[in-house]
């Protein structure tokens, strides 16, 4: 597989709601064994992911105003849904936009910027703010994620391959 392939691969699953940076910068440990396009590609994973929050955050709200007006059933349900979810998440509107940042920093499972634009849109939050909260904990995951990585090889390359 050529690095441009590689590169694409590694940027595609920065994007994908699923991967993500917790799966994007392990990938790119995997596809590139020198450190240099190591690092280039984890840029790659997080500029990637950071390319989210903005482009989920304003998608959500041109799909609300397309479905309401078109969809009687689908906005009574959009909206009973959009109640229940305000009522369910009093934690993260406590802790507000820390919260958010705190939600998005956690590399676990469903804790990325895809989620946590969706829950700042649920919630009503400032979208400028929002995004930067997301941004902060994208950036904060990638770090993490970047750093168990990176000394994960690290520590099979000593045990093993001395």
């Amino acid at each position: 597989m050529s690095d441009a392939l590689k590169y694409l691969a590694v940027l595609i699953a920065g994007i994908a709601p699923v991967s993500e940076v917790r799966g994007a910068i392990p990938l790119a440990r995997t596809l590139f064994s020198d450190n240099g396009s190591f690092v280039l590609a984890t840029v790659v994973a997080v500029l990637g992911n950071l390319a989210v929050a903005p482009l989920v955050l304003y998608a959500l709200e041109l799909l609300e105003r397309f479905l309401i007006k078109r969809y009687e059933i689908l906005r009574r349900t959009y909206e009973s849904a959009l109640k229940l979810a305000r009522r369910k998440s009093r934690g993260v509107e406590r802790y507000g936009l820390l919260g958010l940042t705190l939600f998005v920093a956690v590399p676990l499972p469903a804790t990325g910027a895809w989620t946590g634009s969706l829950a700042a849109y649920l919630l009503g939050l400032p979208r400028s703010k929002s995004l930067l909260a997301i941004e902060v904990g994208v950036l904060a995951a990638s770090s993490l994620v970047y750093a168990a990585t990176a000394l994960g090889y690290e520590l099979i390359k000593a045990l093993f391959f001395m």
